[in-house]
């Protein structure tokens, strides 16, 4: 039996159980609240709303996984209304006029449906391999589809455009370059773990080394040939290249040490975090030198992540890397 107030939050006051469609009921109900908050409450109160829902849907989720077993069970519909908000806050980047904004909401709508269901593009398939998924996970792949709805409609209103993705590429190298090159560094020095037990056999202090150096020299590469605008004088550009590498490795080997406290085995996938992590760290400690909007953080986060699958599929292909992930 239920409890009847995490069955109250979990399945949208109770609507997901009284329909076939449960997903797209709770998407459409947090359509049309979101609009509303969008348009009468403003953004701020829109993302303090956003956090709160989180916490009760996350509460709700774990009490009913305690009462009734783990999985994402089908009147559950907590996971596709924070993914709708989610995707909804693309209207904020917008002066929209009403009728427009209602346009697009659906538009989203139908985009996150479509991707929520299909579940076609990676990793949404890795993540629902699981029949017996928890809280995390049940929520982890609507937020995924909100996060590619809201990448796709910024693409289709031409925030995402050719300039964006190659100015967002290139701050991207430097902690792209910090993270491949553990994998890709070959020499006998160095090579004993940071620490075994807690990040596992594969982190060692020559990948650590490796990739701060290499990150931070690639950085000031890029500045010194003018692909990325100079902030400030030499030092400075050092120590912005360390953070990005710094956080890169640094995000690489906090995800390492969940790994080990949920029981995954090196070199064994978790999806979507082996993709973000580097993205994550450098993100986080170079924020204050770039002070990233939202949507970049999106974008950053849906390319990078991409990059980075793509680098593992070609590394597994050639034995480099010993998971496809």
């Amino acid at each position: 039996m239920t409890d009847s107030t995490a069955f109250f939050i979990s399945s949208i006051c109770g609507l997901c159980k009284k329909t076939r469609f449960p997903g797209t009921l709770a998407s459409f109900a947090s359509l049309f609240f979101s609009f509303l908050s969008y348009y009468f409450l403003g953004k701020i109160t829109y993302i303090c709303l956003f956090f709160v829902f989180l916490a009760l849907g996350f509460w709700a989720i774990q009490k009913v996984h305690k009462e009734n077993g783990i999985g994402d069970y089908q009147w559950i519909g907590m996971d596709e209304w924070m993914g709708m908000w989610l995707a909804n806050f693309f209207l904020f980047s917008f002066n929209f006029n009403l009728i427009q904004a209602i346009i697009f909401s659906f538009i989203s709508f139908i985009i996150f449906r479509i991707i929520d269901i299909t579940k076609f593009i990676p990793p949404l398939p890795a993540v629902n391999q699981d029949e017996k998924q928890g809280a995390m996970a049940v929520l982890l792949d609507d937020f995924i589809a909100g996060c590619y709805t809201y990448f796709i409609m910024l693409v289709i209103l031409g925030v995402y455009d050719l300039k964006f993705f190659y100015s967002s590429l290139l701050i991207l190298l430097p902690p792209m370059i910090a993270n491949m090159v553990p994998t890709l560094l070959k020499m006998k020095y160095w090579n004993n773990p940071i620490n075994e037990k807690i990040f596992g056999k594969n982190k060692t202090w020559r990948g650590f080394g490796g990739a701060i150096v290499a990150g931070t020299l690639s950085y000031f590469v890029l500045v010194k040939v003018n692909m990325i605008a100079l902030l400030g004088n030499f030092n400075y550009i050092i120590l912005v290249g360390f953070l990005f590498s710094l956080g890169a490795i640094g995000g690489d080997l906090i995800k390492s040490f969940f790994k080990r406290k949920i029981g995954i085995q090196a070199g064994e996938s978790w999806v979507p975090w082996d993709q973000i992590d580097y993205v994550l760290g450098a993100i986080i400690l170079t924020y204050f030198v770039y002070e990233y909007e939202f949507s970049q953080i999106i974008f950053m986060l849906v390319l990078g992540g991409i990059i980075s699958a793509l680098a593992h599929r070609v590394g597994y292909i050639v034995k480099i890397n010993s998971a496809k992930q």
